[in-house]
């Protein structure tokens, strides 16, 4: 007979990730941290864009998967904060935290924290990676 399931064997805290992200030109580090997926749709749906199809005249949604990537990542900076308006005043971007991220890094920096913040939230392996591991 098996042994007997309690539904709070399924009732956990989820315990949010953070990870430092040590860039040279900074002398401290930019911290992320996991995201719901409850935040991810969110973002998803901020980067979604509606337009009519002028051959079936219906409206249709596609999603600026670019955008979706960047708004997500943005919302996993949890330092410093995009939000700053001291920060967002040095860099130009004000009322802008994706803007004043883009100003804040040079490329390879960028490419180093999304690195990071994708690693962390599961998001660092591709589908077929995911395939070999299973068969194996």
């Amino acid at each position: 007979m098996a042994d007997q399931v309690s539904i709070q064997d399924f009732i956990q805290k989820n315990e949010e990730g953070r990870a430092e992200v040590k860039l040279d030109r900074f002398p401290v580090p930019f911290v992320v941290h996991e995201l719901s997926i409850t935040e991810v749709e969110r973002l998803r749906k901020r980067a979604t864009k509606k337009h009519r199809n002028p051959k079936t005249g219906k409206v249709e949604s596609t999603i600026d998967e670019e955008l979706a990537g960047e708004l997500t990542l943005v919302a996993g900076v949890v330092q410093p904060d995009l939000d700053n308006k001291e920060l967002q005043t040095a860099y130009g971007t004000l009322g802008d935290s994706l803007g004043t991220l883009k100003a804040m890094l040079k490329m390879s920096e960028f490419t180093t924290l999304a690195n990071k913040f994708n690693k962390l939230n599961g998001f660092d392996t591709s589908v077929d990676e995911d395939v070999e591991a299973v068969k194996n």
